[in-house]
C-alpha cells in the first residue's frame, strides 16, 4: 500500500510539473513567435513577416494571458488587471500583450520594424 501511495504521489507531482512546463512553454513560444515576426519584418519587410509559420496561435496566447489575469480573480473587476498584479506578473503580462500584437501584425514594435526599417 505504501509503495502504491508513493507511486501515485510521484505521478501526480510529475503531471503537475508537466502542466507548468507546458504553460511556460506556451508563454515562451508566444514570445518567440513575436520576436521572429519582428526580426523578419526588420530584415525583409512586412509581407515576408506575414508569410512565416508561427508555432502558436493568437488564441493560445490569449488563453495564457487570461491565465495570468485569473490568478487575481475578483480584484481586477472594473480595473486594469496590471494595477493589482505583482511586478513580475505585470512584466510577463505586458510582454505577452505585446507579443500578441506582433503575432497579429499590429502594435508599435511590429509597425516600427515593418515600416521604418
Amino acid at each position: 500500500m505504501k509503495n502504491l501511495t508513493l507511486k501515485a504521489l510521484f505521478i501526480s507531482a510529475f503531471a503537475a510539473l508537466s502542466l507548468n512546463v507546458q504553460a511556460a512553454d506556451t508563454y515562451g513560444q508566444c514570445v518567440a513567435d513575436a520576436e521572429n515576426v519582428i526580426a523578419t519584418a526588420k530584415k525583409d519587410g512586412g509581407p515576408a513577416a506575414r508569410e512565416i509559420e508561427q508555432k502558436t496561435t493568437v488564441d493560445e496566447c490569449k488563453a495564457e494571458l487570461a491565465a495570468i489575469e485569473a490568478k487575481y480573480g475578483d480584484k481586477t473587476k472594473g480595473l486594469n488587471p496590471s494595477s493589482v498584479m505583482t511586478p513580475e506578473d505585470r512584466a510577463k503580462w505586458a510582454k505577452l500583450f505585446d507579443a500578441i500584437d506582433a503575432k497579429k501584425f499590429t502594435g508599435t514594435r511590429y509597425n516600427m520594424a515593418a515600416y521604418y526599417r
